[in-house]
Order: structure tokens, then sequence, then C-alpha cells
């Protein structure tokens, strides 16, 4: 029964005028002006449904129906939680003023009536409460845990701390697991079961015991008449689940770990929160009572545990809206599953006050406002299978366009190999691509208005990124790699992982590969075979030494035991007959080994293995306790100038001194292992010079050519944010687990550039839109995942392998999934023809599962969609066209443009019989630019101007425009003695200074050398601390809050200004501000730029989109301060040199041009926005800084 319409004063039409917005369609004013009453909303991608459910929030706050605190709203992720709370707030404080403007009445806002900011005061006190789905089931467990036992103060694991301890079960563990896996599969198995036993609300032991009941079932099967065996298939599925068994005997004591060190993850808070929820009823009440309105967006991610959860609490008859997309849902490897978004009707009935229980209403938005018409034609048909009624439990509308809509473009394409794939996809995209206010990289004109068109390649797994990333760098397009398994894949990244890999493990020797055959080392074939031999030379001496210790030993054993001893011949002892200089004592280091020598003794004498010829004693005597040398030992200990081996090979001077300077730079970084390990990563990347190299890519701007290693450093830093021991190793295995794992251990996704060309899976690319997107890998058995072309059609093993693979009989949606009916079976082929039909059965619900994923990839496009495939990969067979691409152009909905012809059978793969030729060491100034010089002549030509500039100047002469070399050592006496007398300053300056530091510099440079010399802690003030809670509480008006330095907090130079009335007067103040109402482009930002040779570090308060400079895509920094402005000139003018630093250090860190970027102060006590006249260029700056610094002190 639906409860009664809500009795409102103002209409969703109403608000949307005063807010002077589009008025919402009949759809969504359904859903705005819905009742109190259980709901679904059916949003289909695109379909605008933060944008309602933001416009609900608010017509019902406005309408006094609810209060702000009595609304609950639960998403996924922090952003999104973020962007919705962001809009409800906007929302209403715009609302208010243009109500207060018109003289309308605002029941919801009556309280504030009166304010002098129009309401905005009481949204600062009450607000809605807006969070994500793991953090609302922490605050359950903060709160009501010690009612079962859970202590609220519990440390949260994060995934790096998980993976870390799970590995110390895994590898201290001495009961036999009869695995051949990997130490890292198992771990990886110990994990995933965990999660899988927190998402279904089981323990490891109920676990075991009802796999054991499957087994028991499946034994049991008669074995028929004539007597049959099991079939293979059904032994090897016993097989893999006693093996799940065993595992789960590591899950118990994985889990138990974390209870003994009073720690949970995120799926124990889900699974204890759902236990509260379901065993506790007074937990339900209390939240009940709170909330009165209750908003769950993505619902068809939500996994069972988070249903019991939400459906336990609010699944009376609750008002609950959810709003999802079944096709959508692209989670089920963790969990998800569409049909609990199809189940909530009846999982959340709408209960009349007699009891009597109805389905909950579903409501539908069905106008794509993001896809343009050609785009959203193409996604409607490949998920036009998953509305077939045998399909969707509720009505699933087909998506329509927006009005207005462009006609959009779809392009098919078909390649030969997964090279010309990647090559169209690159032409594609540089044909589109433009950044904001600029040309392409094709020289194609700006997009109109200077407006930019952002791009995106989608790919189902990130095998796929290293050859399309080669593909669009080649094109000189900006590539973003997006994910830690891509980060992984970048080149600067991989190189910091190398050296890290080669300085901890000796046995590395494939990292160390890489450095010596990089663009820096260049190491070339011959040095490299020399190298080989030396290493193996270093193996043989320690051949040779460890035998001679246990034929002593043996000697003296016999000699104990009334035997004859003697000497073993041929047995060279240590640091005797050995001429290979340094590196072959015993303390040089060892590890196993990769590079051994055979056949080659000490002293270069080949070996026979006969005693007595001067050969070491057999390898049966020292098999266990050889050590043999890697590479890397043999690059930490390089062989002596002029050392030849026996087969006549030796390092040239050029290869000897860079393998010095590569083993110089692997003791450098085990020098430092004692920094944290994000200092740690730094000082490699340093040592490698890879801040430099990536600095002086042509083209990119500096905070761009960097990021990828500054993503890296990010993981290091969140690494040792998670784990309680974050050593060097722990990380190096948890990236290599990360590296192998598809969904293994992905960092958070961060917002993309959109100066850059996204390279992203599709399951990160959710949530996100591009203007243009190419979808690439559109191959039977790429996405699709599964074959769908075999002889028996897609099938899929599911739960009967895999390690980590939760039984789907023990899942709480096993409803919802294929079922193998393994009891009761007639005999052993009556079993194995039910194995088969749930392969199949499988097959199908995963293909139906990658349908959803290749929806959601479609979906992400605005305009421009390509989609394609390659003939080729790297296997010997060729790889069908996906039957999503082949759907989409056989119903003509894309266009064809180039389209390969089927190879013909027991064709050879043209990737295989390709041979590249290259020069070997790659020239690193080497390759062509598109219509340019080839780089090394450039360069060259650039260094010969350099020299040629050099070379005039020390020429000489006395005519007209030159200066003799006598007038330039007069002046360089000159400037050295006006040096030694000018007074010396009595501190150094730092090479880094703040902001604020160049301010103080500036007014005074005595006292700023007198506190730099002795620095003093400054004297608490209650100015300065309000000024330090003031911006603190701005951030959080705006956004989540950021890392500060201490050297430049927020507030720290406004104790000398006069003191403010209280924190709520001043927080009123800057309500009333028009900065306020507007949007930031950034908040609390750190940037730095060089200027005079000093690095100066900004921290901007806030950026918006200039209000006064709209057509030119301008930006105003705003620095608020919590006083009166200035009344000295000389004192505004040091100010304004603080705006100035921080205009400057904008503009190049974002790369907008300087006329474009204005600065103000904002004087909130005051009421009053300062925009100075003028403000000072880099030139200025720079020469007022020099005349601080070189001046002597005031």
């Amino acid at each position: 029964m639906t409860a009664p319409a809500l009795a409102a004063t103002l209409s969703a039409q109403d608000i949307a005028r005063l807010l002077r917005r589009d008025l919402p369609t009949d759809e969504q004013v359904a859903v705005i002006e819905s009742p109190l009453s259980p709901a679904l909303v059916v949003a289909g991608a695109g379909s605008g449904k933060t944008e309602t459910m933001s416009a609900r929030v608010v017509w019902l706050l406005a309408n006094g129906l609810v209060a702000p605190e009595e609304v609950l709203g639960l998403t996924f992720t922090r952003k999104a939680a973020g962007e919705l709370a962001e809009r409800v707030r906007r929302r209403l404080r715009h609302l208010a003023r243009a109500a207060a403007a018109e003289g309308v009445h605002l029941p919801g806002l009556s309280v504030a009536e009166d304010a002098a900011d129009g309401g905005a005061a009481l949204l600062t006190v009450a607000r809605p409460t807006i969070s994500t789905y793991n953090a609302y089931a922490a605050s359950l467990v903060g709160d009501h845990g010690l009612r079962i036992g859970v202590e609220p103060s519990a440390r949260l694991l994060g995934e790096a701390a998980q993976w870390q301890l799970a590995s110390e079960v895994v590898e201290s563990w001495t009961a036999d697991l009869d695995s051949s896996a990997a130490v890292s599969t198992v771990v990886e198995a110990v994990l995933t079961l965990s999660g899988a036993l927190d998402e279904h609300l089981i323990d490891a032991d109920e676990a075991r015991r009802r796999i054991e009941g499957i087994v028991e079932d499946i034994e049991a099967t008669p074995p028929g008449t004539p007597p049959r065996q099991p079939y293979a298939k059904v032994r090897e599925l016993v097989g893999s689940l006693r093996e799940r068994q065993r595992v789960l005997d590591l899950v118990a004591a994985y889990r138990e770990r974390k209870r003994a060190s009073d720690a949970l993850d995120f799926g124990d808070q889900v699974a204890i929160a759902a236990r509260l929820a379901r065993d506790v009823p007074e937990v339900g009440a209390g939240e009940r009572a709170r909330f009165r309105v209750v908003l769950l967006d993505e619902y068809q991610d939500t996994s069972y545990a988070q249903l019991v959860l939400l459906s336990q609490l609010f699944g009376g008859g609750h008002p609950v809206t959810a709003v999802g997309d079944p096709h959508q849902s692209i989670y089920g490897w963790r969990g998800a599953s569409a049909g609990g978004l199809e189940r909530f009707p009846t999982d959340f009935p709408d209960v009349a006050a007699d009891g009597d229980r109805q389905p909950a209403a579903v409501y539908a938005l069905s106008t794509s406002w993001r896809n343009d018409v050609a785009v959203l034609d193409a996604a409607n048909h490949v998920a036009a299978p998953l509305r077939r009624p045998e399909k969707a439990r509720v009505a699933l509308p087909t998506l329509g366009a927006r009005p207005g809509a462009g006609a959009g473009d779809v392009i098919a394409h078909l390649a030969p190999t997964l090279e010309e794939e990647a090559q169209a996809v690159a032409e594609f995209v540089a044909a589109r691509w433009r950044p904001e206010g600029g040309p392409g990289v094709d020289g194609g004109a700006p997009a109109p208005g200077g407006a930019r068109v952002t791009a995106a390649v989608l790919c189902r797994k990130r095998a796929q990124f290293p050859v399309l990333h080669r593909a669009l760098r080649a094109a000189g397009l900006p590539v973003e790699v997006v994910g830690l398994g891509g980060l992984l894949a970048t080149p600067e990244v991989v190189d910091v992982v190398a050296l890290l890999q080669a300085a901890h493990d000796p046995s590395r020797g494939d990292s160390l590969m890489r450095l010596l055959t990089g663009a820096r080392t260049m190491l070339g074939a011959a040095d490299l075979h020399a190298l080989a031999d030396w290493s193996a030379h270093l193996a043989q001496g320690l051949d040779a030494r460890a035998a001679a210790a246990v034929a002593r030993e043996r000697a003296a054993s016999a000699a104990g035991a009334g035997g004859q001893a003697g000497p073993v011949a041929g047995a060279a002892e240590p640091g005797r007959g050995d001429a290979a200089g340094p590196g072959t004592g015993a303390g040089a280091g060892g590890g196993p080994g990769a590079l051994a020598g055979d056949g080659v003794a000490i002293d270069g004498a080949p070996s026979t293995g006969v005693p007595g010829d001067g050969a070491a004693e057999p390898a049966p005597v020292v098999a266990d306790v050889v050590d043999e040398r890697s590479i890397v030992d043999a690059v930490d200990s390089p062989p002596p100038p002029g050392w030849t081996s026996p087969s006549g090979r030796s390092l040239t001077p050029t290869g000897l001194a860079r393998v010095v300077a590569v083993g110089e730079v692997l003791r450098a970084v085990r020098q430092h292992t004692y920094l944290s390990l994000p200092e740690l990563v730094a000082h490699a990347e340093r040592l490698w010079g890879l801040d430099i190299e990536v600095a002086a890519r042509a083209g990119v701007a500096p905070g761009r050519a960097r990021a990828h290693l500054d993503a890296f450093r990010e993981v290091a830093v969140r690494y040792a944010d998670a784990t309680d021991d974050p050593t060097l190793g722990g990380f190096l295995a948890w990236l290599e687990s990360a590296d192998a794992h598809e969904h293994g251990l992905d960092m958070p996704v961060a917002e993309p550039d959109p100066d850059a060309v996204q390279l992203i899976t599709v399951h990160a690319a959710k949530g996100l839109e591009w203007d243009a997107v190419a979808v690439a890998g559109l191959v039977d058995g790429g996405l699709p995942a599964t074959r769908t072309q075999g002889p028996s059609g897609p099938t899929d093993s599911a739960w009967l392998t895999g390690l980590g693979e939760l039984p789907y009989p023990l899942r709480g949606d096993r409803h919802d999934l294929p079922d193998l009916a393994y009891a009761g079976a007639a005999d052993p082929k009556d079993l194995e023809e039910r194995r088969k039909q749930f392969l199949l059965d499988a097959g199908d619900h995963q293909v139906a599962e990658e349908r959803r994923l290749a929806y959601v990839a479609f979906t992400r496009a605005r305009a421009s969609l390509l989609l394609t495939g390659a003939w080729w990969g790297d296997g010997t067979r060729v790889r069908p066209p996906s039957l999503f691409l082949t759907e989409v152009v056989d119903a003509g909905l894309a266009r064809v443009d180039g389209w390969a012809v089927q190879p013909d059978d027991g064709t050879e793969n043209p990737r295989t019989q390709d041979v590249a030729g290259a020069v070997w060491p790659a020239d690193p100034f080497g390759g062509e630019a598109e219509g340019g010089p080839v780089r090394r002549a450039a360069v060259e030509a650039a260094a010969a101007a350099v020299r040629a500039a050099r070379a005039e100047r020390a020429a000489g002469g006395s005519g007209p425009g030159r200066r003799s070399a006598w007038d330039r050592t007069v002046d360089l006496l000159l400037a050295e003695r006006a040096l030694e007398s000018r007074p010396r300053p009595e501190v150094e300056l730092p090479a880094h200074l703040s902001a604020s530091a160049v301010v103080r510099l500036a007014a005074d440079r005595g006292e700023f050398a007198r506190a730099l010399r002795r620095p003093v802690p400054n004297r608490p003030s209650p100015q300065a601390r309000r000024g330090t809670q003031f911006h603190a509480w701005v951030e959080g008006f705006f956004g989540s809050p950021a890392l500060v330095d201490l050297d430049d907090l927020p507030g720290a130079d406004d104790d000398s200004v006069p003191v403010d009335a209280d924190e709520a007067a001043l927080r009123a103040a800057f309500l009333a501000t028009p900065w306020a109402a507007l949007e930031p482009v950034a908040v609390e930002v750190d940037v730095e730029t060089t200027v005079a040779g000093y690095v100066l570090r900004s921290r901007i308060d806030a950026v918006f989109r200039d209000p006064d400079r709209p057509e030119r895509d301008a930006v105003v920094v705003v620095d608020w301060k919590t006083g009166a402005p200035p009344t000295d000139p000389a004192a505004t003018a040091v100010r304004e040199l603080q705006l100035a630093v921080y205009r400057l250090a904008w503009s190049r860190w974002t790369g907008t041009p300087l006329d474009r970027v204005s600065a103000a102060f904002c004087y909130v006590g005051a009421g009053r926005t300062v925009r100075p006249e003028r403000l000072l260029g880099a030139d200025e700056i720079e020469r007022l800084l020099l005349a601080a610094t070189e001046g002597p002190p005031a």
C-alpha cells in the first residue's frame, strides 16, 4: 500500500525556477516528489541520478518534510559522496538566498529566515549524513560493536596491510598444504576466501563443514550398472574442494591473527555491522529513529552482507529509495549481484498500518543526458538481451536520447594485428583529443570556444596497456595510465622498481638487466657477454672455496675418527691462486644465482672435474653449500681493468665505467634503506636521474611529466601508512602480487587529468565519462573474456576450480547463480552430464556479466566511440571479433572503417614472422618526431650552438662588441673582491622556501636570517589559532581536507592583524561573501615553482573560475585573511608579494597563461575582497628575491 502524497508547499518545478535551473522531466518529478515509502529507481547510464537524488533531498528539506539531520545517503566512493553532499549544500544555500530575494517562504529553512546569510547558518550546523557504505558500517561497529564483543577502537587494515599479514601467516605455516600453488597464489587465495566469508556471513569452520558436505554428496553417487569410477573431472573437483578446505585452515589462522592484533578490514566491518543489524534489534530501532529518509546509491553494486545490513535496518517499510542500474552491475567477482537490485521491491516492501505488505514502487529514469544518439543506440543494442523478460525481474526501460542530443559517431575497426589495432586507436584519439584552448597533436584547430575535448582508451585487461601506450605516445599524445597495475607498466616506474629490486635482492638479475641495457647505461652485447663471464668467474671462485671448506671439514672428521687426514687434491684455499682481483672474497655478497658459468675454474684453467688436476671437488660434495653468484654480484664487484675471461672477452673501458657507476647507485640505495619507504622510493628515483629525465620531456609540463612517478610515490606512502612494519622487501612482494592479479590490489582511481588521454580498464572507468572513447580488444576471449565461439558455446568453470573460489552453494546470493545439482545423481555418467551442463550455464551467466561490462564501456563516451579488435594477438590461433562488436556492426549501428579479412586456416601469426630489426642498445635520442627532425640531430645541433657560443665568448679580441680574456679576468677578480668584502650572511638559505617565508625575507632580511639560524616557535595566540581553525573549516566547507605543510599552515601569518569576533561570526561573514556560492577549482592545494634557483613552495587557499572573466577561462587565486586589510603601503606591497608567488606558481603548475591568472585577498572579517591592480611577474620576483638574498641583512 503506497503512502499518500506529501503536502508540499513548493513543487520540484518551483524549486528549479528559483534556482534558475532546467525544469525536471516528468520522470524526475515523480522521483523527487515520491511519497515517504520504499521505492526503487532504475536509472540508466548518464540518466542524471545524482542530480535527481540531490533534487529530492532539497525538495524534502525545503518543504520541511524532514530535517537535514534525518537524511541518510549512502554511496560507494568518497568522491560520489562528496559530490552529492556538495550539490545538496550548494542548492540549499542558493535556494535560501533566491527565496529571500523573491519573498518565498521556505518551511524547511524557517529557523534561519532572519539570519543575515539567508538561512545558510542553519545548514552549517545541521546537514544530511552522506557517506560511503563502508564508512557507515564502520560507524555502526564503532557505536555498537561492544554489544557483540568488538572493540570500537580496533584499527582498520588497508589492502596492503591485509596482504602483509596474510603473507606472514602463509610463510610461517608448518602444516602440509599438499598444494603445488606458489606462495603468492596461496596468499591471494587466503585473502579472497576471507573476504568471501565476510561477504556471505559465514565463518571458516562453517565453510569447511559445508564443503565437506558437498564432497560427501559427490562421493555418495552410486557406481551405476555396470559399476564405473568417478570421471576424471569429478575427481579433480573433489581434489580442488579438499585443497580449499586446507586453505580455510590458513584463513582461520589469518582471521585469528587479525583478532589478536585488534584489527579489522572493510569486509570485517560490514559483516559485523550486518550481524549487529540482524541480532541486536536496538541497533535497527535507533537507526530508524535517527534517519527518517534513506537514499541508497549504486544499489546494484552492494554485496550480500550489505544487503542483509540494509534490509535488517530499514526493510520493514521504512522510507528507503534505492537507485541503480542492473545493466551496470559489473562487480560480481567481488560479491555484487544485479539480482539484489531486482529483488529490492520484495526485500524492502511497502508495509501498511495493518501489516499488509506490497512490493516497493518502481520508478525509472530513462533519458540519457550524456550520450549522443549513435553512442546510445550502440549501447542499448548490446544491452538488449539483458532486458528480455526471462532475464529481468523488474521492467528495464530502454534509454532515450536527451532533447537536442548530437548525432554522435560510432566507428568499428577490425585490424590484422594488435599493433595495427593500436595504431588505429591512436589515430582516432589524436584526431579528436584537444587540450583546453589549444590544438591537438594532429595540428587540427582547437575546439569551438577553446574548450577541451577529453578522450580515453578502455581495456578489458591491463595486459593490453603496453602496446596501446606505445602507440599513443608515438602519436605525441600525453597519456595517463590509471590504476596500480597499469602504473607498474609505465617505463619510469618500471625503472624505479627494477632499481629497488636489484638493490634489495642479489638474485634479481632480470631487474638489473633492464638497468644495464636501458637508455642511461646502454651496455652493449659484447660488454654483457664479458660481464656474464665475470659473473661465472665469481661463481667458480665461490664453488672452489666452498669445496675446500667441505674437504677440510671431512678431513678433520676423519682424523677425529682415527682415519687418515690429508689435503684434497686441487681444492683451492680462499684467496690463493686467484687472480680475479676485488670482489671474490667471501664477504663480497651472495644470493641465488642467475648467471653461473660451467667449464671454467679459478685461474682460467678448464675444469675437467677430476680431482688432482687443479679442479675443484666434484659438485656432489658441495651441492648443499654452493651459492652461485648472479649478475648483480658481478656489478657490485666488477672486474679489474684489463681482466679477460677464458673466452677472450673483456669489458671495454667505457663499459667498465658504466658498470662501476651502476654498482655505485645500487650501493647508494642500500645505504639509505634506513629511510622511510616513501623517502627511499624518492631517493632511488633521484639516484637514477628519473626526476630529471621526465622533467626534460619535450612539450610536456613538468607536473604532468612526473605524474606517474608521483603516483608511484603515493602508492609507497599508502603502503607505509597501512602496514605495521613497512619493509622494502614486503613492498616489492606486494607490488609483484598487484601486478600479477587483474583485480588484486588496485589503488583507488584518482580524478583523471583532463589534459591527458586516460588508459584505463573498464572496471576502473565506471562512473567516469569522456567526449571520445576507444574500446580496444573486442575479440572473443578479450571482451567477453569467456570465449563464445567454441564448438560447445561459452563455458565457465566458475567455482569448480580456483583456490580462492567460495562454492556457490555457500554464497548468500546462490539463488542468482547457476546451480550444479551434485547431489542425487544416478551414477557417475549422470553426475558428469550435470557438471557439463553447469559449465554451459555458468558460461551463459559469465557472458551476461561481460555484456554488462561492454554496456558500461560504450556508455562512457559522450560523442565519439571507437570499437576495435584484431585477428592476431600473441597466440598461434586467430581471435574472432567479439559478439559485442559484430552485433553492433550487423545492426548497422557503426560506421566500419577498416575490417580485415579473416586469415585462412593454417596461416601463421604474422607477429611471429616479423623479426624486428633495430640497433641495440637503442639510441635514447633516436626516433623521428611527427613532422620534425630526428631527436639526436636536434639535440646535437643545440649542443653545438652552446659550444659555439662558449667558444665565441672565449675567443678574446678587442674589436667592437668583443671583450678580451683580460677584461673578463679583471671582472672576475673584482667580483671576487666584492664578494669577499661583503658582510657574509650568518646562515645559508635552504633550497626550498615557502611563499610566506619569501614574504618574511622581503620584509626583514635580518630577522629572517636570525630566525633561520635559531628558530623559535611562535607564541601561541588566539588570532593564529582562529586563522588555522577558520582555514580548516573553509576547507571542509568546500570538500575533504588535505595534508598541510607545517611551514605554511593556514593562518600562520594572521597573528599581526586585529582580533576578530568569535569563530561563528567569522564563518557567518564568510558565508556572506560571493566566494561561498562558487564552486572552487581547487582548495588547499600545494604547488611549487623555481625562482632564482630557489624552489618556492606555496599552499594556495582556493582557486575559482574568475567570475569577472568567464569568457577567457580565467581563474583567480584567493587567499583567505581573517583580519582587516593593512593600511601601511609597505606592508601591503610585502603581502602582495605572497599573492604574486601564488599566482606564478599556479600558472606554471597548471600550464595556464599568466595573464589568465589573477589573485585576490579575501579579508573575511572585514567582508572585503581586494584585488591588487598589478602583481609582480616572474622576472620581478626573481630580482626581488636576489636583492633580498644578496644584500646585507638589515
